[in-house]
């Protein structure tokens, strides 16, 4: 990669970040997670698989995002 192809690379990057909102969707993941440590969580089963499947949804977008991150940052090196 050229010096312009990583500027170019980290400024998609970033933009990407703000367009999909990841700080929110992060932001969301830790409450649903924290949801599922309340002790009444499996109370309403069905709730709790629905809250269940978000955190999973989520979670998979976040790690994707940030397996990318990575990526990018490895090509700093």
């Amino acid at each position: 990669f050229t010096t312009d192809q990583l500027k170019d690379l980290h400024e998609r990057h970033t933009a990407l970040k703000g367009f999909f909102d990841y700080d929110k969707k992060s932001h969301e993941l830790r409450e649903l997670e924290e949801k599922t440590l309340d002790p009444n969580f499996w109370t309403d089963s069905k709730k709790a698989e629905a809250v269940l499947k978000e955190v999973k949804s989520r979670k998979s977008w976040v790690s994707s995002y940030d397996k990318l991150t990575s990526a990018i940052d490895d090509l700093d090196t």
